[in-house]
């Protein structure tokens, strides 16, 4: 019960982390750092998938993102915010499938 407890409070924390630091599985940390994925553009075409574009400008997610924040919300806030806007973060983030 306690470990169920932790896991649910852990993973949020460890997705924001992974997003404020950089460290992360999105392409271009894979890309710069591990070279495990051949290029550190986002599957739109857009941009280089990382900490900002996911969240705030990815057209593959544009219709999330509206439901989740439906007027623009800087991603400092998305970020570093309150407690709401952390949850609401990791949620938009699970609705989009990517493993952070």
């Amino acid at each position: 019960m306690i470990y169920e407890c932790v896991c649910n409070i852990r993973a949020p924390l460890v997705t924001i982390f992974r997003l404020r630091t950089g460290h992360n599985r999105l392409n271009k940390h894979l890309h710069s750092k591990l070279k495990v994925v051949p290029s550190p553009m986002c599957p739109c075409g857009e941009a280089e998938q990382d900490t900002h574009h996911i969240p705030q400008d990815c057209g593959n997610f544009q219709l999330l993102r509206r439901k989740m924040w439906p007027e623009p919300i800087r991603i400092q806030d998305k970020l570093y915010g309150t407690a709401a806007s952390l949850q609401m973060t990791t949620t938009f983030l699970n609705w989009t499938g990517l493993h952070v």
